[in-house]
């Protein structure tokens, strides 16, 4: 897939997006007009520089939402363990 130069751009870029997660359709583009309404770019005239910018913002967000899952689910399980007397 060409990804320089004159690429696909606004709706265009987003459909190639979502064929290309072979996710159903109307799933994918309910989760990338989320991301795009969340980092403020429009989607007539997205480009491919913007969708970049948004997916990071979005993989950024994810992972801080599952560390911060990840380090709540150690510390109920530091609670839960039994304490070994000495």
């Amino acid at each position: 897939m060409e990804v320089l130069g004159n690429g696909p751009e606004g709706q265009d870029l987003i459909q190639t997006v979502v064929t290309l997660t072979e996710l159903p359709e109307e799933l994918a583009h309910q989760e990338v007009d989320k991301i795009l309404q969340h980092s403020g770019h429009a989607s007539d005239n997205l480009t491919l520089e913007q969708l970049r910018s948004a997916m990071i913002s979005y993989l950024e967000a994810m992972h801080a939402d599952m560390m911060q899952e990840s380090l709540e689910n150690s510390e109920m399980s530091l609670e839960q363990a039994p304490v070994l007397s000495e």
